[in-house]
């Protein structure tokens, strides 16, 4: 719907909880049919499970390298490898998972975020996530497209950035690059074009320039 694409305030990665109601109704669903694929449940049990470690932050939290973006701990190294994992072929509840994407979600305050460009059966959605709490930009990726890669969305990092939202001046700000998955040429300037978009309220601008 237009209210739940277009929002005003994000304070918690709210696709998790999206995909977590999707998860658990086919997981219910599966369970019901004695004729349904094994493998298409466990893909949508993984994606509540993790959807649910996150959402209750169960998991070690990583630490990357401020100068050079480059992973210092375990935690890191395993969003970088789900990053560079393949995703399974889809199974239940993803197209519901895919189409109910929120646009844009940007927390008020200043934050990392990333662009990401999620595809199933053929078609592509970029989504903008800039979310509260979440250090780096990893964080951002991994928060958003671990459960969404277990029921067989594939998700890319476009590029990243920081974003300052002041809901008090009513302006938003897109700048900076992420130093760990590397400068994106026309990054900053699409994610300003969507938040425009998805916020009319705002006053949006972008630069290339900053960290």
């Amino acid at each position: 719907s237009t209210g739940r694409k277009n929002l005003t305030a994000i304070t918690a990665p709210i696709d998790l909880g999206i995909i977590a109601r999707i998860a658990r109704r086919s997981a219910l669903v599966q369970r019901a049919s004695s004729h349904a694929p094994m493998r298409a449940l466990l893909l949508v049990t993984l994606a509540l499970v993790q959807a649910q470690h996150y959402h209750q932050h169960h998991m070690p939290r990583a630490k990357f390298d401020d100068q050079t973006g480059a992973p210092l701990n375990d935690a890191a190294r395993a969003i970088l490898a789900r990053h560079s994992a393949t995703a399974p072929a889809p199974g239940a509840g993803a197209t519901e998972a895919f189409d109910s994407l929120v646009d844009v979600a940007v927390a008020a305050g200043t934050w990392k975020f990333v662009l990401l460009e999620c595809e199933l059966d053929g078609r592509r959605k970029r989504i903008v996530r800039a979310l509260q709490g979440l250090k780096y930009h990893a964080e951002n990726y991994d928060v958003t497209a671990a459960p969404l890669k277990a029921l067989g969305v594939h998700v890319r990092v476009v590029g990243g950035g920081r974003i300052k939202r002041d809901d008090a001046a009513k302006t938003i700000s897109v700048y900076g690059y992420s130093k760990t998955f590397g400068r994106s040429p026309g990054c900053n300037e699409a994610t300003a074009e969507m938040i425009r978009a998805a916020l009319p309220g705002y006053r949006v601008d972008w630069s290339d320039e900053g960290y």
